[in-house]
This record gives C-alpha cells, structure tokens and sequence, in this order.
C-alpha cells in the first residue's frame, strides 16, 4: 500500500497525515478540496490535483488515472458547500438524490457504496496517526473538583445521545443543563453560542457515534477549540477516550492549564 489517494479537506489533518504518510514510503496523490484547500499540502504530495467537492466523477477519473486503488478521506468539508453549489456533476447528483436524507452519515456511506464499486478501498483516518487519539485519564494540570466531575459526566453522556442521532459530536453544558448542540455549523460556532448564553463555567464534551465508522470524520480538537472555550471561560472538557483526535498537544495542553480549564478524557463505561 504505497500509492494513496489523499482527499483533503481543511485543517491541519490532511499535513499532518501527508507527513506521517511520507515517513513510511507512501507516495501520495494529494485531491485537495479546492473549496477548502491548504497549500501547505504540496510540500508533501507527489502528485496535487484540485477537485470541486461537487465534481464526482472528475475525481474518479483522477484516481483511474493514477491507477489509486486506496484512498483515505480526511480534513474537514464544510456542508454549506451542499446547498451553495449548482454546478453538481450528474454522478454526484445522482449520489445526493438516492440518500434519504442530508445527514453527514448518509452521504459519507453512499460515497463509501460508491467508491466500493469502482474497487477503491477507503482507508481509515487514524492510519498513522493512532498517537493523535486521546488516552484515558487526566489529560492536563487541572483536575476537575467533584462538582466539575459530575458536571462533565452529566455533559458526556447528553453529547452521546446527541451524536447517535447523527446531529453532532459536541454538546456543551452548564448546572446540568445543556446550553448548545453542535449540528452543520461545528464546533467553533457552538462554544460561541453557548458563551453568548452563559457567561462562565461551560462544559463541553466532544464524543463519537456509536459504532464510529473511523474511515471518516474521526471528531478532532485543537489549540483554536481551547482559545474558543477560553474565551467564554469554560471551565472543563471532556473527550471520548482513543476516539478523539488531539492536534497540537502540548500547546493544547499549556493553553489549558493558562485558562484553568480542566481536561479529561473517559469512556462510556465510566459515566
């Protein structure tokens, strides 16, 4: 397996991946969402090819062209794209058109149907990257006092219910009460909401999907995620344990012990 097909969407995943990918022999042909794209992603990229994130069938041909029999989907892809474009190949089209519905789920699965089809395999995210997944335990310098504790186990398991019915990953809480629930807009924009609620002591728990499938959308956090929960002076988050991926862990790290915001990371058996 040393010939991948990269689909890049935003953020630092894609770079990071494309490094670890290059560590191990991997000669990568980087499809970078040209809605979303970081140019970064050429340093590291044997080949860089610009696709529309509506253009299916163009993006077959390109893996058929560089006989890519294994690809892996990673990076962010922002859903307005769904209901902002017009110029859907008929592939695609056709893709949208057979879902049931517009959850992430839904089409992820039809894209995964569909590539199946064509004989490219879809890739786990983690692969090289399992040392991004978050371990159990403390994560920083602030432990959580009883009443914090409760409060993130209360905010943990109100964000797994929520992301079982496939409406988003986070959930964010206060006096066990839940303040915002991210859905298509994420979560930078639901701490946001949540701190123009509550003015202090916010929770907020990030987990995965019963079953997670990790070939995508593995939930991810990083330094901005704590800027944003420091700036409404949140006080703890709680993160699914080896189902989340920390970016940038040290400065994640000594931004939060700054804050005083207390990081955990647990597990459902554990609430």
């Amino acid at each position: 397996m040393n010939n991948i097909g990269l689909i890049a969407g935003y953020g630092k995943l894609p770079i990071l991946w494309a490094k670890k990918a290059k560590e191990h022999g991997v000669k990568i042909h980087a499809f970078p969402i040209k809605e979303e794209y970081s140019e970064e992603l050429r340093d590291y990229s044997d080949t860089i090819d610009y696709i529309s994130v509506t253009q299916y069938n163009a993006l077959l041909n390109k893996l058929k062209k560089y006989n890519i029999e294994n690809i892996i989907m990673i990076g962010k892809v922002n859903k307005k794209h769904l209901y902002e474009k017009k110029e859907f190949d008929q592939r695609f089209l056709k893709l949208i058109n057979d879902t049931d519905n517009r959850e992430d789920n839904s089409i992820l699965e039809k894209l995964l149907a569909e590539f199946k089809k064509e004989g490219i395999k879809v890739l786990k995210q983690n692969l090289f990257m399992d040392d991004l997944l978050v371990s159990a335990g403390q994560f920083n310098n602030i432990k959580p006092d009883d009443s914090l504790l409760e409060e993130m186990k209360y905010a943990f398991k109100k964000a797994k219910q929520i992301a079982n019915y496939n409406i988003g990953q986070t959930v964010l809480t206060n006096n066990k009460a839940v303040v915002a629930v991210e859905a298509i807009e994420g979560t930078d924009q639901a701490i946001k909401r949540a701190g123009n609620l509550v003015k202090e002591g916010v929770v907020m728990a990030k987990v995965s999907k019963k079953n997670h499938d990790f070939r995508f959308d593995i939930p991810t956090i990083g330094v901005d995620t704590i800027k944003n929960l420091k700036s409404i002076q949140a006080k703890g988050l709680v993160l699914e344990s080896n189902k989340i991926f920390v970016i940038d862990r040290d400065k994640v790290k000594k931004l939060a012990n700054q804050a005083e915001l207390s990081i955990i990371s647990i597990t459902t058996e554990e609430v």
